[in-house]
């Protein structure tokens, strides 16, 4: 039985050998890019803080936050930011992998 050899199925990977890499990529960049967001948010929500009495005790930030509150108010905003841009980015990685190339 020496006939025409029977077609073999090609198992096709449309993200190619970097789809295992995308979570930990996400997973370790998501650390500096929470704290890039932290600080560019602290650096526009203080740049208003002033002190309120000379010894410097007591600050005042924009719209009458102290300064504590407007760090915790930062991080919460920071987070957020980070949910928005992980969010874009899984979405983005999607449709890329979707793509035929």
């Amino acid at each position: 039985m020496a006939g025409r050899p029977e077609p073999v199925l090609m198992q096709t990977n449309p993200a190619g050998s970097k789809a295992p890499y995308i979570t930990p990529i996400l997973v370790l960049g998501a650390i500096p890019l929470l704290l890039a967001n932290w600080f560019t948010v602290v650096a526009i929500l203080g740049r208003d803080c002033v002190v309120l009495h000379g010894g410097g005790n007591i600050t005042q930030c924009g719209g009458g936050l102290s300064e504590e509150e407007m760090s915790a108010v930062s991080g919460l905003i920071a987070l957020a930011v980070l949910i928005i841009q992980i969010a874009l980015i899984v979405l983005i990685s999607r449709r890329l992998r979707s793509t035929p190339q």
